[in-house]
């Protein structure tokens, strides 16, 4: 399989070798080359058969949104993925919409940098290699990588332990019973406030369900659980 190449469209020298230096360790990609300012950019994708741009949307002489969405359109066949302290919600929203496969916000951990290329490489290489005509749960597998690559997919907020949200969810895939907050700190040896916090964050942003217990007396006691997914069987008849 065509290792995929990828040009590093970042300002910040040390940054630039990192990231060359993660992507140069994964066997499914082959460093293309650097733009520092949106002049070398622009030159660089004229000139060279790229599949993959990391991109900071703040690069100089780089006109922001406007100019990626005018990138998108003279590059159709060329993906980004946004690496950046930009932070607007109409800029996030804009590159998103724009045809962006994901968006880092700086700093962010080198694990989710890691997830997100394995994602593009699966994302790119099943399009891409398709040789038989598409079923609908083929489609479907390739339009939900991006969702199944790491449900919580703009990373994990300033003071939350990404390492405690995965022992969580990983406790949650293996119990087959909605877990109260009592029940989920004395699993993992934490707090019961703590264990609330986590799981009131994943129940808010990552697709955590809850339900609620009742009882005659007392207050309802509120359990968090991972919804099952649909088996073939189990899902609606075709429209």
């Amino acid at each position: 399989m065509q290792p995929l190449s990828v040009l590093i469209a970042e300002p910040d020298v040390m940054l630039r070798t990192l990231y060359r230096d993660i992507v140069t360790e994964n066997a499914g990609y082959t460093f293309a080359g650097f733009a520092d300012d949106g002049t070398a950019l622009c030159s660089q994708l004229t000139n060279l058969s790229v599949h993959i741009v990391l991109l900071d949307i703040l690069l100089p002489a780089f006109n922001g949104l406007e100019e990626f969405r005018k990138l998108r359109a003279e590059h159709p066949r060329v993906d980004f993925i946004i690496l950046s302290s930009e932070k607007a919600p109409d800029i996030v929203r804009g590159t998103i919409c724009s045809g962006a496969f994901d968006y880092l916000i700086k700093p962010f951990e080198w694990d989710r940098f890691r997830r997100a290329l394995k994602a593009y490489e699966e994302y790119h290489h099943s399009l891409a290699g398709r040789k038989r005509p598409w079923k609908q749960e083929d489609i479907d597998r390739i339009t939900g990588i991006k969702k199944h690559m790491g449900e919580c997919a703009y990373g994990v907020p300033k003071g939350f332990q990404e390492t405690l949200i995965n022992r969580m969810t990983n406790l949650m895939n293996e119990s087959g019973v909605p877990l109260s907050a009592s029940e989920t700190g004395r699993m993992l040896g934490i707090s019961r406030s703590s264990a609330r916090r986590y799981l009131e964050y994943l129940a808010e942003e990552c697709g955590i369900s809850v339900q609620y217990e009742f009882s005659q007396v007392g207050r309802p006691k509120k359990l968090y659980f991972i919804p099952a997914k649909p088996s073939d069987g189990q899902r609606g008849k075709k429209a």
